[in-house]
């Protein structure tokens, strides 16, 4: 049941005009990204042979190209996912509350649709920083590490936006929520290191692994926070089901 509600919700969004306008930006910034770092690297290559001869393409093409996708994703996924429970006319008329199917299965299969979606965007980063592969020996440890960051980034962002789309009905509160959370999450990292508010901060967790460093503490905490926000979610769609049963 979880795979045939993911698969309608990335049909939903594969038909949404609003979602391929949000999609093409991303892939405009992405392309940009991708071919300013290319140019840049280009112009100060002669000076990091002396100055960092350590910098190579690959950690170049994480700090000037990954890192700031990261950012874009940050601002990409509540616009992608808003509209999930927020504009889902059958939730809002208490129609769920009916269906033979739990409140988790309805929540998995949201879920996973909306993240298969944005990691097909994910998808095409990656082969814009392949088709380099050919002509340029990268580091393919570091780069598939540093974008497991970003899938996992983007796994908890999309079910953080997936509880604000379940406790309002207006699409752009649920994505200003979205954003703003996270946007404060990030600026946490701020603080001292290893403080607990830096701790909190997916920015602290996602440097590991732009440095190419799996560390199993960081990517637990994106688990963990993906687990705590999806029981959340089940908790509010529970309670929305129950509510509606008892005013029928």
């Amino acid at each position: 049941m979880i795979r045939m509600i993911a698969a309608h919700e990335l049909r939903l969004l594969s038909r949404s005009p609003f979602a391929w306008i949000a999609a093409g930006l991303t892939q405009l910034i992405f392309s940009w990204l991708f071919l300013a770092a290319i140019d840049r690297f280009n112009t100060v290559q002669a000076e990091l042979a002396v100055n960092a001869p350590t910098t190579g393409l690959t950690a170049y093409l994480v700090i000037h190209f990954l890192a700031p996708a990261s950012i874009v994703l940050m601002l990409a996924t509540p616009l992608l996912c808003m509209s999930l429970f927020a504009g889902d006319a059958p939730y809002q008329r208490g129609m769920w509350a009916s269906a033979p199917i739990s409140a988790s299965q309805i929540v998995g299969g949201k879920f996973l649709g909306a993240l298969l979606f944005q990691y097909l965007l994910l998808a095409t980063s990656l082969l814009m920083v392949c088709s380099l592969s050919p002509l340029i020996n990268l580091d393919d440890g570091h780069l598939l590490t540093a974008f497991a960051g970003l899938a996992a980034f983007v796994a908890m962002a999309t079910a953080l936006s997936l509880l604000y789309s379940s406790l309002t009905r207006r699409p752009a509160l649920a994505a200003f929520l979205g954003f703003a959370t996270l946007l404060l999450l990030w600026l946490a990292a701020a603080g001292a290191a290893g403080s607990f508010t830096a701790a909190l901060s997916p920015s602290t967790h996602l440097n590991s692994f732009m440095q190419g460093l799996f560390d199993t503490r960081d990517a637990l905490y994106f688990i963990c926070s993906c687990g705590v926000l999806l029981y959340l979610t089940t908790l509010r769609i529970n309670l929305v089901r129950c509510s509606a049963v008892k005013t029928a």
